[in-house]
């Protein structure tokens, strides 16, 4: 009787978890790129700045700012992903 509880239990949990997946919306995808393509601005901008200021101030005048750059890029990306799981567990 256990096991057919469990077994029972588990067929319910597998189709449950099948028919969550819906496919992402219009909308759900249009906010993903949007995100993705503000990240890459802020990326280049971010590394531009760090260029122009080792050019000017030498690379160790410059190590700081540049890692925060970095710390804030990984937010920015991790914002993202964070986004786009949010809209994947919401269907």
């Amino acid at each position: 009787m256990k096991k057919q509880i469990v077994l029972l239990a588990s067929v319910l949990a597998l189709g449950l978890g099948f028919s969550a997946h819906a496919e992402e919306t219009v909308t759900e995808k249009i906010e993903t790129s949007a995100n993705k393509a503000g990240d890459s601005i802020k990326k280049g901008y971010r590394s531009a700045k760090d260029k122009t200021c080792e050019m000017v101030n030498g690379k160790m005048e410059c190590a700081g700012k540049k890692m925060k750059h970095k710390g804030q890029n990984m937010m920015d990306k991790a914002g993202t992903t964070g986004t786009e799981v949010k809209n994947e567990l919401t269907k």
